[in-house]
């Protein structure tokens, strides 16, 4: 199923009648009060529809939506032009509903009774009262079959009049060109309610939302904690510092780039057996493009490359690999899928983002959550997935800066993938280091609070980044390392005052995490003097807590037993062939001049600085693999071999895996040259850089020594660069991107049949535009 909004929103473009939908939304509870900022939506075939979307008053009410300057106006869309309304259509415009979607026979396979305070009951002995019957379709639908006046004792379904019998299909609308078209309304702590319309331009009566269940076992949890367990729970600690005596209290803790154990998650899980109430403490790693901090793990190509596959399943099936093996190595938090929209090539996270269009990370980041968690966190493997960098981290030319642009070209390029993420339920949002028009994205309640808890309806928990709310007291700045040569800003009271107050709920504090419980067990404990209520605690606490229900981690401590812990799925053969497949989708061809395909009985020189060094390959963000050991500033996240990623094949390697004996060890016995070369390993501000201009001269003198010869180079970098140097001396030249462990895959291409290119550009590269790629 395709999550691809913006063509949604030129399909809507059918719709001819300007959108004027309204209602009340009230609680079931017996005084039926209002329920206000729920949030009202749209979808098309099972897919949202971007800006369809209101919020309910204070008195319940909503209208969806009336005039072409309101942002869920849908009546049109120039192609070309996404998210650009058109004019209304005049009076005379065709209704676009055909009819009600007809009823149709359904069969309930459980039903349940709610009582007008929002209790559920079994059906099987129930107490004198009024019950609102919920029955459960095959499809695992939830449909109000009405209430009942009940005089006591067991409740025979066959006095819910014929309702089990048949109901209303839930597609609900359909349009005359055949689409079916839902109103869903949603509000945090509720079960969301799909309603029926038969028209864009009506009331559609008052909308009850029923209490979710959840949340009263999260009452119960809750009511066990004091003001000290629930700041424990909203902070995020460093591994290998100082727990101090409040270890199994924590919400969670984490390791950096370059820091893993498999026995983390266990050891707190087992300090946990003496607390009260018992909650799991979450492990987090950034498990960028594969579980990359596990020794032998499958390493999938980075971002920019899953972008130019242009396959949404093959992403959802990565990020489902990358999930198993998470757990085999026990880790239950993955900061990731980054669904960063790339505008400039000298930011150094580029490759961390899909590509530069917003419809990549709507539909690639909405793939990659449903691997990492299932459909709405059903998946027996699920793990904590966390969209990032809230918001618009991919608006700057350097790491940290300043996105300067207005509210209308923010929703445009960079809202839509979180609109997504939380559309697939993601369990978490972690907060970006650069500002928006001056305001640090960790203290930007408007965008946090306004945008995504409310307007987007993101029920789960905001998480900051790495010492992210001390950053906000020196925005923009990247001088030190995480290695403590130097002291970058501290963490301060009112930092935590206003990150807190913005819509931070877990406070991630590598080193500082004493500090930021002593600061905000200060500001909580000042009452009302302007600093943090008990509300925003309560409200981030709940939050947490009902990410880590949804994760099965409340239920099961230790872990799905079918994964946790079990390293045969580390770089199994089976996930390598998912990132061997994603190796060659993601490779684009930019020039052939009858180069390729290589005849299979070619005998093939691979040479150049990245032909044998798998570290290379897969770039930033891995375990190992780093040109040195550390930090510095060339270098993130690795600590072990200069060279190679256990278990990766180089591409040189890969050769003779796809086709045996081909590499031949010099120039002269060779048919064809194979030159491998790009960008060394980078992450963060260590990749920005000013010259994206590609220095290379061994190319041109190994054309020179070779005349005659078919040159094919192989590119790997994290983004587009000047390569016309390479371009005009090869014949032919392939974009690589950063593949990871499977170099084989490189190999497959080259050769051709069965395989061939399919890649397209995922951004712009000098004269080749965005979704250029040739094929054989």
């Amino acid at each position: 199923m395709r999550y691809l909004l913006f063509s949604l929103l030129l399909a809507a473009s059918a719709f001819a009648a300007p959108l004027n939908l309204t209602g009340t939304v009230k609680a079931l509870s017996e005084s039926g009060d209002p329920v206000k900022d729920a949030v009202v939506l749209l979808k098309v075939n099972g897919n949202l529809i971007a800006y369809a979307r209101t919020l309910s008053n204070a008195s319940g009410n909503f209208t969806l939506l009336p005039g072409k300057d309101a942002p869920g106006d849908i009546s049109g869309g120039e192609p070309g032009e996404p998210g650009e309304p058109s004019e209304p259509g005049g009076p005379d415009d065709p209704d676009p509903i055909a009819k009600p979607a007809d009823v149709l026979a359904v069969k309930f396979v459980s039903y349940q009774a709610m009582d007008l305070k929002g209790r559920s009951h079994s059906l099987n002995n129930l107490p004198l009262g009024i019950y609102v019957i919920l029955g459960k379709t095959e499809r695992g639908k939830t449909v109000n079959l009405g209430k009942v006046y009940h005089k006591g004792g067991a409740l025979k379904i066959g006095e819910i009049a014929k309702k089990e019998q048949k109901s209303k299909s839930l597609a609900k609308t359909v349009t005359t060109r055949g689409d079916s078209v839902q109103l869903i309304v949603r509000k945090a702590g509720y079960l969301p309610k799909e309603v029926e319309f038969s028209s864009f331009s009506e009331d559609v009566g008052t909308v009850v939302l029923e209490r979710d269940p959840l949340e009263k076992r999260i009452d119960s949890v809750m009511a066990l904690m004091d003001l000290n367990k629930k700041i424990y729970q909203m902070t995020q600690a460093q591994v290998g510092t100082s727990f101090g005596s409040g270890a199994n209290f924590y919400g969670s803790v984490l390791q950096g780039g370059d820091g893993y154990s498999s026995t983390v998650l266990s050891s707190m899980s087992t300090a946990i057996n003496s607390a009260s109430p018992k909650i799991p403490v979450t492990y987090g790693k950034d498990m960028m493009h594969g579980a990359a901090a596990i020794n032998g793990a499958t390493i999938f190509p980075h971002n920019i490359g899953m972008g130019a596959t242009r396959d949404s399943a093959l992403v959802r099936r990565a990020c489902e690999v990358t999930a198993k093996e998470s757990w085999a190595g026990n880790v239950d938090l993955i900061f990731g899928p980054a669904i960063s929209v790339p505008q400039d090539d000298k930011w150094g996270r580029t490759y961390e983002g899909f590509g530069s269009t917003p419809e990549l990370a709507v539909e690639m980041g909405a793939a990659c959550v449903r691997g990492y968690q299932g459909a709405k966190y059903n998946a027996a493997w699920r793990v904590i997935a966390t969209a990032k960098h809230y918001l618009a981290d991919g608006g700057v030319s350097k790491d940290r800066g300043n996105v300067t642009a207005s509210d209308a070209d923010i929703r445009r390029i960079h809202l839509p993938g979180y609109e997504a993420a939380v559309e697939q339920g993601v369990l978490s949002v972690m907060v970006s280091f650069n500002q928006i028009n001056g305001v640090h994205q960790h203290i930007d309640s408007t965008r946090i609070i306004g945008w995504l808890k409310t307007e987007l309806g993101f029920d789960g928990y905001v998480i900051s980044d790495w010492q992210g709310i001390a950053n906000s007291t020196q925005p923009g700045y990247t001088q030190c390392d995480y290695g403590g040569s130097c002291t970058g800003p501290s963490l301060t009271s009112d930092a935590v005052r206003k990150a807190i107050n913005a819509g931070v709920d877990l406070a991630m504090e590598p080193g500082s995490h004493e500090n930021f419980i002593t600061f905000l067990t200060s500001l909580v404990n000042n009452g009302n003097n302007g600093q943090v209520s008990m509300d925003r605690i309560n409200d981030a606490v709940r939050r947490i807590l009902r990410a880590k229900f949804r994760a099965n981690r409340m239920d099961n401590i230790q872990g799905p037993t079918e994964y946790a812990g079990k390293t045969s799925l580390i770089g199994s053969t089976e996930h390598r062939d998912v990132a061997r497949e994603a190796v060659r989708k993601s490779l684009v061809l930019l020039k052939n001049d009858n180069a390729l395909p290589i005849s299979r009985s070619a005998k093939v020189f691979v040479t150049g600085s990245h032909a044998t060094n798998t570290g290379y390959l897969c770039g930033g963000w891995t375990g190992n693999g780093c040109e040195t050991s550390g930090f510095n500033q060339t270098c993130y996240g690795w600590t072990n071999t200069r060279d190679n990623v256990q278990g990766a094949t180089s591409v040189k390697d890969g050769f003779n895996k796809v086709v045996a004996n081909s590499v031949v060890n010099s120039a002269n016995e060779a048919n064809v040259i194979v030159y491998v070369t790009g960008e060394k390993p980078y992450a963060e501000w260590h990749g920005d850089t000013q010259n994206l201009t590609f220095q290379d001269n061994t190319l041109a003198t190994l054309k020179s020594q070779n005349s005659g010869k078919k040159i094919i180079t192989v590119f790997i970098s994290g983004r587009a660069m000047d390569t016309n140097s390479l371009i005009s001396n090869s014949d032919a030249f392939v974009a690589a991107w950063l593949p990871g462990s499977e170099g084989a895959g490189i190999a497959e291409v080259l050769f051709g049949s069965p395989y061939n290119f399919t890649g397209k550009l995922p951004r712009k590269w000098g004269t080749y535009d965005y979704g250029y790629g040739l094929t054989y």
